[in-house]
């Protein structure tokens, strides 16, 4: 049970990296939710075997050393993605509300595109009230 536990919460830590590869976005938060509570359960399962049958497990000391290295990892993945949602707001970004400087962009067929342009009133229709820009972090 400590090193099916061991084993899970390091499947666990490497469940994150499943968010660079193309698998769908809907199932990770689940996935990396759920590993690291079977891993705990299996850890303390392990531990509660060793020293309630210690004729059969005579790894008191080990398996306290796996659980505790365990919650360490545990510990560790944890602060490391809190730490990283911490980041330091960008001074230059614009508020909500606030107008946007102009600027130029190249659309999808490779025209350069103003924010200016998105304004302007096209063929008898009223100019827009607002654009909505989309930053997609995607692939084209």
């Amino acid at each position: 049970m400590l090193w099916v536990g061991l084993l899970l919460l390091v499947l666990a830590i490497l469940s994150n990296l499943l968010y660079f590869l193309r698998v769908p976005a809907a199932s990770l938060p689940w996935v990396n939710l759920i590993l690291p509570v079977l891993a705990l359960l299996f850890l303390l399962i392990g531990l509660f075997r060793a020293f309630a049958q210690s004729q059969i497990y005579r790894g008191k000391i080990w398996g306290s050393v796996v659980v505790v290295l365990g919650l360490l990892l545990v510990a560790a993945s944890t602060l490391f993605f809190v730490g990283a949602r911490k980041l330091p707001r960008s001074g230059g970004a614009p508020q909500i509300g606030q107008r946007v400087p102009d600027f130029t962009l190249s659309d999808s067929t490779g025209q350069p595109t103003s924010l200016a342009q998105l304004f302007l009133a096209s063929s008898g229709a009223p100019p827009p009230k607002a654009v909505l820009l989309v930053f997609y972090r995607g692939y084209w």
